[in-house]
Formats: C-alpha cells, structure tokens, sequence
C-alpha cells in the first residue's frame, strides 16, 4: 500500500497556513506576480542578530485568502504545481508536527529539532491507516513505505532548514553576527536567505531549489 492522491480532492490546499523557508518566499512571490495572484507572507520563527540590529526569519507562512484556501488554488488545481510547489505542499501529508529551534550561546549553535508525524486531515490517510498506523509514521523508516515521495521531500525541506542553521552558526563562531532568542520586538525583520547572502553571495536560489 503506498499513499496517492485523491484527484480533485484539493482539501489540503484549504487545511491551513502554508510554512515555507526563506528563499520560496521568492521564489513564490515572482510566481504571484506573473500569475496576477495576491499573496501574503509573515514572518514565523525568527532569531535576533544584535550586531545587525536585525531579527532573521528562518520560516514564513503563506496565508490562504479571503475564501479560505492557498492563492494559487483555482478550482481543483494548483497553479503553481509545474512552476514551483513550496516544499510543504510537496511533502504533505507528511509534516513536522513539531519544529524546534535552540540557540547555545556557549557553542555559539543554532540547532533544529524537527518530529514529523502524517495528517489525519488527507481523507486518503484516514481511509488507508489505522490510528496505531498513525502514530508509527512518527518513524521515518516506517513512512517511507508508505510515502516515499512525501518522506523524500519532507527529509530535503529539513536538510535546507539545517542549511540556514549550520550558516547562520558558522557566522555566529567568526564573529559575523551575535544572535540571540526573538525578544526584540522593535528590531526591523529580513528575510533569512537575503540576509545569509550578504555574506554568502554565491548561495543562490538556484542552488536551494
């Protein structure tokens, strides 16, 4: 048995909010432009960088609009499916269910902790697994049976997520920057992979995507 969607189905583009990393935000926003489709994106976790005097998202959500589902969706369909899905999407549904961020001063550290868990919301889950099945697909090697495809993203969208950490811990060992937890309120927020190109230009979004 291994998950497929249900066509026409579309409930997952009107479940919630979309999480995306940094760089889709662009990525998403030229889409939406060509398109003519209005999108909003606020910043989700953020770290402070005192040196800056800037808070660095490292996560954004895509809002759904006014009828309650993701601006791209027209109908049934995705209208950015064959421009660029935004990893959330692609991984769904397989998701974090948990996305822990730590910040060890000593070390000077970022580190991500992410616990995944499949969604009950996809009608095609509810229908293939039982709740002790659910609750097995916490385990990587276990979902990967069942969703290959999803899993395969999911693990690629933490890989660039340990990306933004593992660069942002590297400039924090030089010197580069101080950072601290978002209690900061005042400070102007950047988005995270414009701000880790400025000092990291050749890190393109070709090379992320």
């Amino acid at each position: 048995m291994e998950f497929r969607c249900v066509p026409d189905c579309a409930l997952c583009c009107r479940a919630s909010p979309v999480t995306v990393l940094p760089h889709e935000v662009y990525v998403l926003q030229k889409a939406a432009g060509e398109l003519g489709v209005s999108v909003v994106f606020t910043p989700a976790y953020k770290v402070a960088d005192l040196r800056s005097g800037v808070r660095v998202a490292l996560s954004y959500l895509m809002h759904l609009d006014e009828e309650g589902k993701c601006p791209f969706l027209e109908g049934t369909r995705c209208r950015v499916h064959d421009i660029y899905k935004p990893l959330t999407c692609r991984s769904f549904p397989y998701l974090p269910k948990v996305v822990k961020y730590e910040l060890d001063p000593v070390a000077k550290e970022v580190r991500v902790d992410v616990r995944f868990v499949i969604s009950t919301l996809c009608p095609v889950v509810k229908r293939d697994l039982s709740p002790s099945d659910v609750v097995k697909m916490a385990d990587v090697r276990v979902a990967v049976k069942y969703a290959p495809r999803e899993v395969d993203v999911a693990v690629s969208t933490l890989e660039k997520r340990m990306l933004y950490a593992r660069v942002l811990s590297e400039l924090w060992r030089r010197g580069l920057v101080e950072l601290d937890e978002d209690k900061y309120p005042f400070l102007p927020v950047v988005n995270g992979f414009a701000f880790i190109r400025r000092f990291y230009p050749q890190l393109t979004l070709e090379k992320l995507l």
